[in-house]
């Protein structure tokens, strides 16, 4: 494919990539999920996360009137072709979870405790809501700024589908990443930012638990955050005169922690 063509291609994808990111924000949660709604809910954010990350990586992120160059990623017309592909494939995933939705609505003998869904503001517990606003924040900033056409929100009711979507959609996109190697540097680079921005105590075991099997770099990056975290230096006291109060919060082995000439901990 000439040069002209391919970065038509690369347009055409950013586009894709940018209504895919977009799709899961029309998505909602019935209530009958119950108390599995927060994990099944951040799964989610995970998963929009990972893809958004994989867009940034290779250069799909920003205005689409801003890509100008063909971005390096780009250079193969069948990895880009296939790029394509993945991307519409995540597009017809929520399509058909739509219509699934509709079909439920619209089914009959249905009651309406049964068509309530959750609302993220009031449902979720407040480290959760955290969690997923600052998700969705980052996803958001790394979309196109072109208007997109709004789209009325729709739910899943059964759990089934729900699981079966995150589950395609994060093969897709890990699909999507072993395609792009030559980005996976920049990816690991974004999952430190990530962790970072989210970096609150209460923030990383829960995001841990989301992405847990989901998203290997996203996972890597927060289990070294966390060893960080969580690292106590080794302590020596020498001397013959020392005294006092030491008080210190330690999460694991203490080892090496001499007083006097005695080993306490080893």
């Amino acid at each position: 494919m000439e040069p002209a063509g391919l970065a038509v291609g690369v347009l055409a994808i950013a586009g894709l990539f940018n209504n895919a990111v977009d799709c899961f924000e029309y998505v909602q949660v019935g209530r009958n999920f119950g108390q599995r709604y927060q994990i099944g809910l951040l799964k989610l954010d995970g998963a929009r996360l990972q893809l958004s990350r994989w867009g940034q990586s290779v250069g799909l992120s920003g205005e689409l009137e801003d890509i100008q160059s063909l971005p390096q990623a780009f250079e193969s017309a069948h990895d880009m072709n296939k790029a394509e592909q993945m991307l519409g494939q995540i597009l017809e995933l929520f399509a058909d979870a739509e219509g699934i939705s509709a079909k439920f609505k619209t089914r009959g003998g249905r009651a309406e405790q049964e068509l309530l869904v959750h609302d993220t503001q009031t449902d979720l517990e407040p480290a959760a809501l955290s969690l997923h606003n600052k998700m969705r924040d980052l996803t958001i900033k790394r979309q196109t700024q072109t208007p997109l056409r709004q789209k009325a929100k729709w739910a899943f009711y059964e759990e089934k589908h729900f699981k079966r979507l995150i589950e395609d959609i994060t093969s897709l996109v890990n699909d999507l990443i072993e395609l792009f190697p030559a980005a996976q540097e920049s990816q690991k680079q974004l999952c430190k930012t990530e962790v970072a921005e989210i970096s609150a105590k209460e923030n990383l075991p829960m995001l841990g638990a989301a992405v847990k099997s989901q998203d290997k770099l996203l996972e890597e990056a927060i289990i070294e955050a966390m060893k960080q975290k969580t690292s106590v230096p080794n302590i020596t006291f020498s001397g013959s005169h020392n005294s006092g109060l030491q008080l210190a919060n330690n999460t694991g082995t203490i080892s090496d922690l001499r007083w006097g000439g005695s080993t306490l901990f080893s």
